[in-house]
């Protein structure tokens, strides 16, 4: 299947994801959404620093605006991902201005960080916001990124550490837009138009390897909801001119809500991921949970187990 040539797609710009991965500190996954399994924690305030950088979303140089260098008017903030699906509205844990002076910005982003943050109710896992405050003519989508697995955050409720290094991500509302256009081909369905992921919400999941060994995308691979049909996972080839049935050399994976015409309002999907490895590859990748919500795009990285 051959489609327009719009979305040219340089394989170093997803190393840059695969960069911000194996840079995370404290084990893996801890760029990844969420791991299943680990227990809520409703003790009192567990209060630790978290801080990282935030830049554009590496699709965004080829497929969206050129140059994607306009970082000013956001706001960067941890959340804590039940809390939002629950109500969207609901105030981060922390959050506050991105700081885009140029000596605050170097070529990872825009450097953040706040001082306390309260991971104490956190069960699913702890995610990162970066949203344009512009109230007219929006350059960029709200984006989350999973700054921090379940199992991860039930650690740091033990050793309290800094919580750092975590990499942010924006999608801008162009690139939205071109991602909308090859959609709507590849699913054949012109009710999807530029706007139309946005407004459903959608994710942009990338498999990557070891983090120890350099956590390259992964080609081969499959991504799976366990026990939902409420998405459609699209496999754009290695220069988004088409698709195939896994993981192209960038090992990346466009994830959109399915929407029935009288479905009404989108409302938020989660579900738990599995990653089936390539034909003959031995590593595994634990199971995430992680989704689309209403209003925004979500980066997803699935680093395989150490």
């Amino acid at each position: 299947m051959r489609l327009s040539s719009t979305l040219g797609f340089g394989l170093t710009l997803v190393g840059a994801l695969a960069v911000g991965a194996c840079s995370s500190s404290n084990g893996n996954p801890v760029d990844s959404g969420s791991d299943t399994g680990a227990p809520a924690d409703t003790s009192t305030a567990i209060n630790v620093a978290v801080s990282g950088t935030a830049a554009p979303h590496p699709l965004t140089t080829p497929v969206g605006m050129n140059p994607a260098t306009d970082f000013s008017e956001l706001q960067v903030a941890v959340v804590d991902p039940a809390v939002v699906i629950a109500n969207p509205s609901a105030p981060p844990l922390a959050g506050g201005p991105l700081n885009t002076m140029p000596a605050n910005c170097g070529a990872s982003g825009c450097a953040w960080s706040f001082d306390s943050v309260d991971i104490s109710k956190i069960s699913l896992g702890l995610v990162g916001i970066v949203d344009d405050t512009r109230t007219t003519n929006k350059l960029w989508v709200r984006t989350g990124t999973g700054a921090g697995a379940a199992s991860f955050i039930t650690m740091e409720k033990t050793t309290k550490a800094p919580i750092t290094d975590r990499r942010l991500f924006a999608v801008s509302k162009n690139t939205e837009a071109a991602l909308a256009m090859f959609a709507a081909v590849v699913l054949q369905d012109p009710s999807i138009v530029p706007g139309s992921l946005e407004a459903r919400g959608f994710m942009l999941a990338t498999v990557v390897g070891k983090l120890s060994e350099g956590a390259a995308p992964v080609a081969g691979a499959m991504i799976t909801p366990l026990n939902d049909s409420r998405t459609n996972v699209i496999y754009p080839n290695a220069t988004f001119t088409g698709v195939g049935t896994t993981t192209a050399a960038h090992g990346t994976v466009l994830v959109v809500p399915k929407m029935a015409a009288d479905a009404g309002t989108p409302t938020s999907i989660v579900a738990s991921w599995m990653v089936t490895p390539p034909s003959g590859d031995s590593r595994t990748w634990a199971n995430l949970t992680a989704g689309t919500s209403p209003g925004t795009a979500f980066v997803l990285l699935f680093a395989a187990n150490e």
